[in-house]
């Protein structure tokens, strides 16, 4: 795997526990993405495409082989390392969003600036520029619960592009 690649990962394998014994949700999986490279992982329920993205974004770790940022193994990295990595070169967005309910919308876009030492003045003029970018800004004061589940989803693409990861 090239070094220049933006993420790289090598004979990458995980297992998990079920009531049958070990289950094997990837073997061997190797792959790199280039920086400005669109990828598509699609396949069948349950065929370890959350697995994948949980193990790229650094939320798992892998039971063998390698996870490389720029050339930089990943498993070398502390807890605290790791938390650092995740929160300036990765956007992640969830499933079921993971908003934080007592937060407004724009709370918590402004989170993951917040965590990563830009003042409150500045996290809240880059986070209600995301929201306005995805047509949000006049819902930037409501709670999740008062959000559709599209307008959820937009404020969750909001907080994971908001830091411009990698």
């Amino acid at each position: 795997m090239s070094d220049a690649a933006l993420l790289s990962l090598e004979a990458v394998s995980k297992d998990y526990s079920s009531p049958a014994g070990p289950l094997r949700v990837l073997h061997g999986v190797s792959f790199s993405v280039a920086a400005g490279e669109t990828v598509a992982v699609t396949g069948p329920s349950g065929s370890g495409k959350s697995t994948l993205l949980g193990l790229m974004a650094g939320l798992e770790q892998p039971d063998a082989g390698k996870i490389l940022h720029r050339g930089r193994w990943l498993g070398g990295l502390s807890e605290d390392g790791l938390a650092a990595w995740r929160r300036t070169k990765v956007g992640f967005v969830f499933q079921s969003h993971r908003l934080i309910a007592p937060l407004s919308a724009l709370e918590n876009v402004m989170l993951p600036l917040e965590l990563s030492g830009a003042s409150v003045e500045e996290a809240g003029r880059r986070a209600l520029e995301a929201l306005a970018a995805l047509g949000l800004s006049a819902r930037a004061d409501h709670r999740p619960h008062q959000l559709s589940g599209g307008e959820q989803q937009r404020v969750a693409i909001a907080r994971a592009y908001v830091h411009a990861p990698e």
